[in-house]
């Protein structure tokens, strides 16, 4: 056999078994929630309502493939805060979404999350700092109280996951990815009460 043979071969055996075990990692994080709002409230600073927010991700393992392989992950938080109505849809008072993009820098050797609301970057040592700073969020401004009404039934709800609009455009044209990235946590809803003045 030639050298030029036996390298091609060898190089569809690789592919082959990269393909395979691309197919098989979704498959496994189908049985579990990969991302869960664990706890969400407001506190009031003066008139400002600001957001507190603690989520707990297990990221499926072919997307934390993907960003060591040098793709720019979006990541997002959804929240609104909504009137509640007997005989119509709820009516939504504000909704505000903020997005992250998470990717490693191997020249640096190390992870970036970019705030795409503010255009921000930090600078992480390891993922799993990178990712504990996505999960905890305080003091978010979200909205004027004054906006409420005094004795009107209000709740908010907020969600987080992967924004799949903004993938990158190989992940999402990709038959290997198709369903696999559209990932978001139930909604997580409380009350919320404008105090009377």
């Amino acid at each position: 056999m030639s050298v030029y043979l036996a390298s091609r071969r060898h190089a569809l055996i690789t592919a082959a078994l990269l393909l395979g075990s691309l197919w098989s990692m979704p498959l496994q994080a189908q049985d579990e929630d990969p991302f869960v709002i664990d706890r969400a409230d407001f506190n009031l600073d003066e008139s400002l309502l600001r957001l507190n927010l603690l989520i707990d991700s297990q990221i499926p393992s072919y997307i934390l493939i993907a960003i060591e392989q040098g793709f720019a992950v979006p990541l997002m938080f959804e929240v609104e805060i909504r009137s509640e109505k007997k005989y119509w849809f709820d009516e939504k008072v504000v909704s505000l979404k903020q997005q992250y993009l998470l990717h490693h820098q191997p020249m640096l050797d190390s992870f970036v999350v970019l705030d795409v609301n503010t255009s921000e970057r930090h600078y992480f040592d390891t993922r799993k700092a990178a990712v504990q700073f996505i999960e905890v969020v305080y003091n978010y401004p979200m909205l004027d109280i004054n906006n409420l009404v005094p004795g009107k039934d209000y709740y908010a709800r907020v969600r987080f996951g992967i924004d799949t609009e903004e993938l990158p455009l190989p992940l999402k044209s990709s038959s290997l990815w198709d369903n696999d990235w559209d990932l978001t946590s139930d909604w997580y809803e409380w009350e919320v009460t404008r105090p009377e003045s």
